[in-house]
Parts: C-alpha cells; structure tokens; sequence
C-alpha cells in the first residue's frame, strides 16, 4: 500500500495586516523578499503569504519550450527558501530588493489575479524588470497566496506599456 506524500508544515502564523487584503498581502511579499547586509528574507513572513501547497513558478524570460525544455522553474515554498538561503550562506547573494512598480488585479468572489510589475536589484547591480503573476484565493479572514509565477524583462521582449508606471 503506497503511503500518501508528506504534507507540506503548516505556514507559521500571519499579521492580520499582511493577509487581510491584496494589497496588504502583496506589499508584504515584496517586503518579505527584501534584505541587506546578507541577512537574508523574512521566511517566516513570507512562508505565512502562501497555502501550504503553493506553487512558485520561475519562467526563463526569452526562453521558449521549443528551444529549452527545461525554460521554467517549478518549485514548493521550500524548495526556494532552500535555494535562496544556500546563496545567501554561500555569500553569492549578500542583498536583494524588489519593489513594485505597477498593479493590475482581477476579482471575482474569493479569486484574484494580480499582474505585479516588479524592479529589483541583487548586491547593487544590475538593476532588472518583470512581471509576478500572483494566483490569491481567499479563504475564512484572509488572502493565501497559491500559486507565483514570474520572468524578467529582455531586450528581445520589453514590458508593454500597460505594465508600467505612467509618467
């Protein structure tokens, strides 16, 4: 008899001002994410955003399936903290900021889309745009995150102009 697969650990406790709302619950992603001085995310924060099952959706930008089979990164909550965390104790990543630049969302009942145009930059360099789909759903007094995706801008293919702040 096959025994089920382990469940993911429940998502430590989150501020009511960070899940109450979409807005509240994308500000405190992108703050979550945030660190300097290579102290690395707030995981706890972070980890208390998403549905235990969430999914985390890295696409390679100017990459297609036809070209590269391997062109987007699936991975569990855990599996990018771990990923990240080994670059920060590596010391490979000593900072890394993302803002959001712009917002497009889309409600219906308890399920939100959310287009979040991103700006975010890794131990002062190079300084890099994209998208953060955020698939939200929200269940009793909250917002959960349950699936992010995202990719970054190329030069082969920049943000249209409805994903960017208007001057």
């Amino acid at each position: 008899m096959d025994e089920p697969p382990p469940q993911p650990p429940a998502p430590p406790p989150s501020d009511a001002a960070d899940v109450d709302s979409l807005d509240g619950i994308v500000n405190a992603l992108y703050s979550s994410v945030s660190f300097d001085d290579g102290r690395g995310p707030d995981w706890d924060r972070f980890r208390g955003l998403f549905d235990p099952n969430a999914v985390m959706v890295r696409v390679q930008p100017g990459v297609s399936e036809r070209t590269d089979p391997d062109h987007r990164e699936v991975s569990s909550i855990e599996d990018y903290v771990a990923r990240t965390n080994a670059a920060v104790e590596s010391g490979a990543l000593t900072a890394f900021t993302e803002r959001e630049l712009t917002r497009r969302t889309e409600v219906f009942a308890d399920l939100a889309q959310v287009f979040s145009t991103y700006e975010r930059s890794a131990d002062a360099g190079e300084v890099r745009r994209g998208i953060n789909s955020l698939q939200l759903v929200r269940h009793g007094e909250r917002w959960w995150v349950v699936s992010l995706a995202w990719t970054d801008e190329t030069d082969g293919g920049l943000l249209p102009s409805r994903y960017l702040p208007r001057p």
